[in-house]
């Protein structure tokens, strides 16, 4: 590899005596211990540059993933870029990335892990994402396919996982552990579902109670979709709780792909909403500031708070307005 420039940050220690096997694949240079005394599957990968590529610092824990076989992500990234190139992640890609608080997979991700789609499910490669300990966030593609086997098994903070209808293979244990789950709708209909794909999920809501809440659930909701759900089934169901005593609201202000639109459309037609707390006492807002929602880091008010209170309705006398305006 003639001018190339490699990434130390993939690189292990090499002791004394060991032997190794040198291959590429593409960009990616894999290293695989082959001495007669290779009794541990010694082996990592290197990422090569050319010299005319923007190469990234090394010491940065930002990292840009390109999706190639045998990436695998620093762990002590905090931050992760994907590059427009990417459409896949990868096996073991942020495994153990421990200091890891919040992804967003862009659109052109269309599966988490490689996969052979056979009824040997110990095939399809798995760890994409598990061991992310500090995970807290996820947006996931709108595009998403296909998740792996354990490929967010013991992220123990995630909360909400917001599933696109496009999802139609979901393999065993894909969210294993994972403690502080508290929200996930399988898509209908799916082609394959794995075993104990939520085992472990002690704090799992089990019940969804009324549409509303599916409409915020969505990847695809507008104003007009949750007026539409409210005139159709009633004022009531915007305040009707899960047995987390999330509301429609809850869920909507922790969904990554929400709007401002959205979040005042709803304030509009039962602002009573806002001040519902959920069993550990969060209310939605508290949801929507935790997450940093994207949208609101571009804003001409004074806070969020502010913006918050200002999507509330005018109050007449004969009452709260109930229609978006």
């Amino acid at each position: 590899m003639p001018n190339m420039v490699l990434d130390p940050r993939y690189m292990d220690k090499c002791w004394k005596g060991y032997k190794f096997r040198f291959s590429v694949n593409r960009r990616t240079l894999t290293i695989t211990r082959i001495d007669e005394d290779a009794g541990w599957d010694c082996g990592f990968c290197l990422r090569a540059y050319l010299p005319t590529e923007n190469i990234p610092d090394c010491t940065s824990t930002v990292y840009t993933y390109h999706g190639l076989h045998g990436e695998r992500a620093p762990e002590d990234v905090t931050e992760v870029i994907f590059h427009p190139s990417a459409t896949i992640i990868q096996t073991h890609a942020f495994f153990g990335c421990h200091s890891l608080e919040r992804i967003t997979i862009p659109d052109t991700i269309t599966q988490i892990e490689q996969h052979a789609l056979s009824d040997t499910i110990t095939q399809i490669e798995q760890h994409a994402l598990s061991w992310c300990i500090s995970l807290r966030f996820i947006r996931l593609s709108t595009h998403l396919k296909f998740i792996g086997m354990m490929a967010f098994c013991r992220c123990k903070l995630i909360e909400a996982v917001f599933l696109p209808p496009t999802v139609r293979y979901i393999c065993s244990q894909a969210f294993h552990d994972c403690t502080s789950l508290r929200f996930c709708i399988l898509p209908d209909p799916i082609d394959r579902l794995g075993h104990s794909v939520v085992r472990g999920c002690v704090r799992l809501s089990t019940t969804v109670r009324n549409n509303l809440s599916k409409v915020c659930y969505s990847t695809s909701f507008t104003p007009q979709t949750i007026q539409d759900c409210v005139d159709t089934h009633g004022i009531e169901c915007s305040t009707e709780v899960n047995d987390r005593q999330m509301s429609a609201l809850h869920i909507l202000c922790a969904n990554p792909h929400v709007t401002g639109d959205c979040i005042r459309a709803y304030l509009q037609l039962t602002p009573v909403a806002a001040e519902q707390q959920d069993s550990d006492g969060m209310t939605p807002f508290q949801y929507l500031c935790r997450n940093d929602i994207t949208f609101l880091e571009d804003r001409s008010f004074s806070s969020v708070m502010a913006w918050w209170y200002g999507c509330m309705p005018p109050q007449t006398e004969t009452g709260t307005k109930r229609k978006c305006g």
